[in-house]
């Protein structure tokens, strides 16, 4: 029962993250003034689409939810971690950037980790 809790939990999250990533990507991309910032928000855009089919293949229960989650867990982070930086600009610490980077990789581990138990073939 713990497993279909973090099945449907790792759904929310990506689908929460894949929709906001898809609108803020979209209506931010304009808004980036420094290349450091561009990828910031396309980094936004893409772990929105993934998160977004993420979703759908783990909802589906399909192996590819495995690499989709795992392509949406390392922009995910790589977004958190340089966020900070990109926009911050004085006031950026580099820890804060990798606290950034350690949050995010850890929801990325779980849902990684809830989509390979949720889509291996197992006795019920």
């Amino acid at each position: 029962m713990a497993w279909k809790a973090a099945w449907i939990l790792s759904i929310l999250l990506l689908v929460n993250t894949g929709g906001l990533g898809v609108y803020n990507g979209v209506t931010e991309l304009s808004d980036a003034r420094t290349l450091l910032q561009q990828s910031v928000t396309l980094g936004v855009l893409v772990y929105g689409v993934l998160g977004l089919a993420a979703a759908a293949m783990l909802g589906a229960r399909r192996p590819a939810a495995v690499w989709l989650a795992a392509g949406w867990a390392v922009v995910v982070t790589y977004v958190a971690s340089t966020a900070a930086l990109a926009y911050a600009g004085d006031d950026a610490t580099l820890g804060g950037a990798i606290a950034g980077g350690i949050g995010a990789s850890l929801l990325g581990i779980f849902v990684v980790w809830c989509a390979r138990v949720s889509t291996r073939a197992r006795v019920r």
